[in-house]
């Protein structure tokens, strides 16, 4: 249903810019890989192959712990990583400071607050869940909900044509250089937190922001709208 009242729209990814999932998601890996070698991933390393999904996450795991699988066996420690991960996807995770304030001022001005990430839905509807963030959001986008997930510009522009928003006045929050792609390839702004997986740094791809916490963000938005 289009909201036609509200004209301000702000997106948010999840991993590292909401929530700090990383402890979780690590551990998950570990559990699944532990039979196959008889040391931990590295931890920082791992941090920044959060944010594509979770093939994309046990495959860049395996490929840094030089562990070479057939196909079919990937696929099966996927799918048992999304099990445990499921089983633990609050345990260690941490809510990053300041996230609470500001949901709950964007939605007393009267903002639409939606969520894109390349996380399963599923998952990310009960990690928000747990973390008691859902209520303030309109609609969350996955990775499996569309045809094409982040960078693919899809689910932002699902989103900006469910609300009747323009790129004007939209603004995507996020961590990581696939945020930045995906508001980049629907013309909208967007703000990198510089706390979360930051993964790499690709020639004239910057967002039009960098902060170290929501403080800075309210002062953004501020400015913008």
């Amino acid at each position: 249903m289009v909201k036609r009242t509200r004209q301000k729209m702000a997106v948010f990814d999840l991993d590292g810019t909401l929530i700090d999932t990383a402890p979780d998601l690590i551990y998950s890996a570990n559990e699944v890989i532990k039979d196959i070698i008889n040391i931990d991933i590295d931890y920082e390393k791992s941090k920044k192959f959060i944010g594509r999904g979770g093939e994309y996450f046990i495959n860049r795991n395996l490929i840094h712990s030089n562990i070479k699988l057939p196909q079919n066996k990937i696929d099966e420690l996927i799918k048992e990583f999304l099990v445990i991960y499921e089983n633990n996807i609050s345990n260690r995770s941490k809510l990053y400071p300041g996230v609470t304030k500001l949901l709950s001022e964007l939605h007393q001005r009267n903002f639409i607050l939606n969520i894109c990430t390349n996380k399963p839905e599923k998952l990310a509807k009960l990690v928000l869940k747990d973390f008691e963030l859902i209520q303030y959001f309109d609609e969350i986008i996955g990775g499996d909900t569309l045809s094409q997930c982040k960078p693919n510009p899809l689910p932002l522009l699902k989103l900006m044509n469910d609300y009747n928003i323009k790129p004007s006045d939209t603004i995507m929050i996020g961590d990581t250089t696939t945020d930045i792609l995906t508001a980049k390839n629907c013309s909208i702004k967007s703000i990198c937190v510089d706390f979360g997986y930051f993964n790499e740094k690709i020639e004239g791809v910057d967002p039009d922001y960098w902060v170290s916490n929501y403080n800075q963000v309210i002062d953004i938005i501020n400015e913008i709208f």
